[in-house]
């Protein structure tokens, strides 16, 4: 994935996120120019590459995934960088997984938190859960 985008030789980082990132329309472009250079980067498949893996087996990209999803329509460069951004924190990170352990709690546990009103432009809030059992998450998400 990371060669398909030409990241093979980006930098790794630990966060999935960029510092800073906030979800707003602000960063979408509305110049022709701008949104003609954004239409030549591959950002859908970026992100449906990214969402496979966070459907897969990364619920940590959760949240990023459901972030710039809201920008599919008409990303920005700020958005195309977070994209990166998190891509780069899948090569950082690429022995995470998840793993059930026999030994483990066959109870389900499950955890949940919002935020309040936390996308900018519809003041929307942000809400995340898990639940695991046997020490390993069966399900997950991230939606506004």
């Amino acid at each position: 994935m990371l060669k398909q985008f030409n990241l093979k030789d980006c930098l790794p980082v630990s966060t999935p996120l960029p510092a800073g990132l906030t979800s707003s329309i602000d960063g979408c472009p509305i110049i022709p120019e701008e949104i003609e250079e954004m239409k030549r980067k591959p950002y859908r498949e970026a992100l449906g590459s990214l969402m496979w893996l966070q459907v897969a087996t990364r619920p940590d990209l959760s949240y990023i995934v459901n972030l710039l999803s809201h920008f599919a329509h008409n990303p920005g460069q700020t958005h195309w960088n977070a994209l990166k951004h998190a891509l780069a924190y899948v090569k950082g990170t690429m022995h995470y997984g998840i793993i059930y352990h026999a030994n483990g709690i066959l109870e389900p546990v499950g955890y949940v938190d919002s935020d309040f009103a936390g996308y900018k432009n519809s003041r929307r809030s942000t809400e995340g859960n898990v639940f695991i059992v046997a020490e390993g998450p069966i399900f997950w998400e991230s939606k506004h």
